[in-house]
């Protein structure tokens, strides 16, 4: 192992070395204890899912938030909660989620919000040339930053978050569409394993 990787590696490991950190289960008790009101019956499976799926995505020593995942989290929370049916509830739930799991929601909104700006108006292959590290923004410092990081962990939010950017420049929102898309993105790219990508998105 390169000592310089060996040596990034282990400064990232001991943000969660000999720390106590929580179960799925008290998450979740976290999440419910900061919103105080019951979840909708139909909603409770899947946020107790979201809670789960980001509590663990969280705290892996590997774990670094950036845009593209900040992108993929709201757009997940945002389409999940749309229609829940008691009015406001989806902004407090999320606030929730955010609080049990150690985000600065405004934080993650801010770079959501500043990334789908930047790609208004981008090209299919504007965001490809992007995710090699070219040009200027926030896709090529994030490019650099995984190409670079031999122990980069990818996640379901990073691959929604890139879904969401694929919608913005017209590619359709099927397996057909996106699968090739997600190869070219991940694999060619951005030079990561685009398999993983694939088969952690459901519903597409």
């Amino acid at each position: 192992m390169p000592g310089a990787a060996q040596s990034a590696f282990a400064d990232r490991f001991r943000h969660t070395k000999g720390q106590s950190v929580k179960t799925v289960g008290e998450a979740f008790a976290d999440f419910s204890r900061i919103l105080s009101n019951p979840i909708n019956a139909l909603y409770k499976s899947m946020m107790t899912d979201i809670v789960g799926t980001t509590h663990l995505t969280t705290v892996d020593a590997r774990f670094v938030r950036d845009p593209v995942w900040s992108l993929g989290m709201i757009t997940s929370l945002n389409l999940l909660l749309k229609n829940y049916p008691e009015a406001g509830a989806g902004d407090r739930i999320t606030s929730a989620l955010f609080e049990c799991v150690g985000l600065n929601e405004a934080d993650v909104k801010s770079e959501a919000t500043a990334l789908k700006t930047w790609a208004a108006g981008k090209s299919k292959d504007e965001i490809s040339s992007a995710l090699k590290g070219e040009g200027d923004g926030p896709i090529p410092a994030i490019a650099k930053a995984a190409q670079s990081d031999e122990y980069w962990m990818y996640s379901r939010f990073f691959g929604i978050g890139l879904v969401a950017l694929m919608e913005d420049c017209g590619v359709e929102s099927n397996a057909d569409d996106v699968y090739p898309v997600m190869e070219e993105w991940m694999g060619k790219s951005l030079g990561k394993s685009h398999f993983t990508a694939c088969v952690s998105l459901p519903g597409i």
